[in-house]
């Protein structure tokens, strides 16, 4: 199929999606959502100004503008190009409705690929309905919105380079901040002080450090991401999983401990219904939140290979064109 997958390239995210789509036998063009929208303020002036115009308009400027840059990147992108079988996309949220129509035009199919559930990002659902195939990771919403399911993926890059008893850390984590999950992390750590625990929140705003008061965790302005992540994961026996709101599907931190078998401990109640469950590599914390030392201080059980090959890239590349193929009715207007 001719596709065309706007997707985030962060640290080379899309880049490996793009790889399999074309050793799959596809012809692929990747668009990352920098090629379109690169909107930044000139000045402390242009700030002011902006904020004036939305005081007196209602209207964001930022966001105009984004949405006239997206538009104006779009017509000049199709320019002389037949029509894609279809166009996937992994953030719905980036496009209002005329950027939809430009690219319904340019496209047999629109195909959303949810990383995030809507409870998460609400602004995802805004124009859902405009799509004719929507995937999702998260369970709750495949019922109650008739998306089709799909697993995340295993990078085939993630691979261990150091020994389960080699690791200088009981524990890892890295996390996006938010005043509820730091609790819950400094719960964790008071109830387990005998784990030796390396967790980090990721702060968008230095004015958020000022809230993570406990010294045994640390902040960071700048995202883990590729080999900085790697590095982080194959340093630590076991994973935190520390899931927000009433997240149902599996973050990409499941993965990462099947890819570098590490242990998984999670607050997710729903990772025990998957097949690769195995309670000797996931520790479903409950209400008391402690972590048994044997837990940690025995063996990763690997995988079946079997069902290991269900979460991997190609297999993930692989259900997106089934379903695509395949032909399904749109899915349900968010009501």
């Amino acid at each position: 199929m001719r596709l065309l997958f706007i997707c985030p390239d962060w640290a080379g995210l899309a880049t490996p999606i793009v790889a399999e789509m074309k050793r799959q036998g596809h012809d692929v063009i990747h668009i990352d959502h920098r090629d379109l929208s690169t909107f930044r303020y000139f000045d402390s002036c242009h700030r002011i100004i902006a904020k004036l115009y939305k005081t007196f308009s209602g209207k964001h400027y930022k966001r105009q503008a984004l949405d006239h840059q997206i538009q104006h990147g779009l017509h000049n992108f199709f320019i002389g190009r037949e029509p894609f079988d279809a166009i996937i996309m992994t953030e719905p949220k980036l496009f209002n409705e005329q950027h939809l129509n430009i690219l319904r035009q340019h496209g047999k199919k629109l195909v959303a690929t949810l990383w995030d559930s809507l409870s998460k990002a609400p602004d995802n659902a805004l124009h859902i309905n405009m799509f004719d195939h929507v995937l999702s990771y998260d369970s709750q919403d495949c019922a109650r919105f008739h998306f089709t399911k799909i697993n995340n993926y295993i990078d085939p890059s993630w691979k261990s380079a150091a020994p389960y008893q080699a690791c200088e850390y009981d524990v890892f984590s890295i996390m996006s901040f938010t005043s509820e999950r730091y609790k819950q992390a400094v719960q964790f750590l008071d109830k387990n002080p005998e784990l030796k625990s390396n967790l980090i929140f990721y702060i968008d705003k230095p004015g958020k450090r000022k809230y993570i008061k406990d010294a045994r965790i640390k902040a960071s302005e700048q995202l883990f991401l590729g080999a900085a992540l790697a590095h982080e994961i194959d340093n630590a026996r076991a994973i935190l999983d520390i899931v927000q709101g009433q997240q149902a599907g599996l973050s990409f931190r499941a993965y990462e401990s099947m890819a570098y078998q590490r242990k998984l401990i999670t607050t997710n109640p729903h990772t025990a219904d998957y097949d690769f469950y195995n309670p000797h590599n996931v520790c479903m914390l409950n209400q008391d939140g402690s972590v048994p030392l044997d837990f940690i201080h025995t063996p990763y059980q690997p995988v079946a290979e079997n069902i290991y090959r269900q979460y991997t890239l190609s297999a993930w590349v692989e259900k997106v064109m089934q379903e695509i193929s395949g032909g399904t009715l749109p899915p349900t207007a968010l009501n």
